[in-house]
């Protein structure tokens, strides 16, 4: 396998990933619960809001980066299709 098929192949799997309805929920769960313990954080618990932040963010970016596969997945497929027309 090529590194073009990789990236294809790579790019539908992130996409099944993503399209799946128990991780959907998951990542929407867990922002959200992430978001709520940050607001629901005192002034003095700037650790703990801290924490929470990344965790957020950590979350988000996992998430994008899974959608960053897609569309290399997607570029890559682009590109084998001109390779086979050349």
């Amino acid at each position: 396998m090529n590194k073009l098929e990789e990236q294809i192949r790579k790019g539908k799997r992130a996409q099944v990933l993503l399209q799946d309805p128990l991780l959907k929920t998951a990542f929407e769960d867990l922002l959200e619960t992430y978001r709520q313990e940050i607001f629901n954080t005192s002034f003095a618990e700037d650790e703990k809001r801290r924490s929470l932040w990344m965790a957020y963010h950590m979350a988000d970016k996992i998430r994008g980066h899974l959608q960053s596969i897609i569309e290399g997945g997607k570029l890559a497929q682009k590109d084998l299709e001109l390779l086979h027309k050349s």
